[in-house]
């Protein structure tokens, strides 16, 4: 029992001891609750062409303006950039995955590749604070699609437009409008003071 009891205390304390991943200087960063940032360079990678979905500049745009709105309801984004506390460099990468239809029932439904099967987002965010970097954290989000009521509605929709041969390319605006929570949930988990 005494042998458990250590083994425990050792696990627990190395838990304690041990940094989250956005951590990058030898003593944790703290980020006040009431802080400010303001997007500094967003940049966003379209991998996966097909002329039925958005133009990449319209998929930068509308996860760049959710990622302002999301901000603002937490009352965490700057009116200026001279004004906020912290700079952001967001750096990410939009996959999509269009279902492969040749061959199959599917060939028969969809004849031209055209339905979007899931989403990769991964993305990389500099916060920087007078010029230098203060932390930085990266995620890799793979297989991505649609979830909760609404979520549930978008797959509908999916299945009809592969029903009636005419693709799902209008949920791929229901990504663009939900990616940008992942970010907003890891700047509120920076631990504040």
């Amino acid at each position: 029992m005494r042998a458990f009891a250590a083994i425990l205390a050792f696990c627990l304390l190395a838990g304690c001891a041990s940094k989250p991943d956005y951590y990058i200087s030898p003593t944790p960063v703290t980020i006040p609750k009431t802080a400010t940032y303001w997007i500094d360079t967003f940049n966003v990678e379209v991998v996966g062409k097909n002329e039925r979905f958005l133009p990449d500049e319209k998929v930068r745009e509308q996860l760049h303006t959710d990622l302002i709105g999301r901000l603002s309801e937490d009352n965490r984004y700057a009116s200026s950039k001279e004004t906020a506390d912290y700079l952001l460099d967001v750096n990410s990468v939009y996959t999509r995955r269009i279902q492969d239809t040749h061959g199959g029932l599917m060939s028969k439904i969809v004849a031209d590749g055209t339905l979007l099967a899931s989403v990769d987002y991964s993305y990389q965010v500099k916060v920087k604070k007078g010029g230098a970097e203060v932390l930085h954290f990266a995620q890799a989000r793979e297989g991505l699609r649609p979830g909760g009521a609404v979520g549930q509605f978008q797959n509908m929709r999916s299945l009809a437009g592969a029903l009636t041969n005419k693709g799902n390319s209008e949920v791929e605006e229901f990504y663009t409008s939900v990616l940008s929570r992942f970010i907003s949930d890891d700047l509120r988990a920076i631990p504040s003071r």
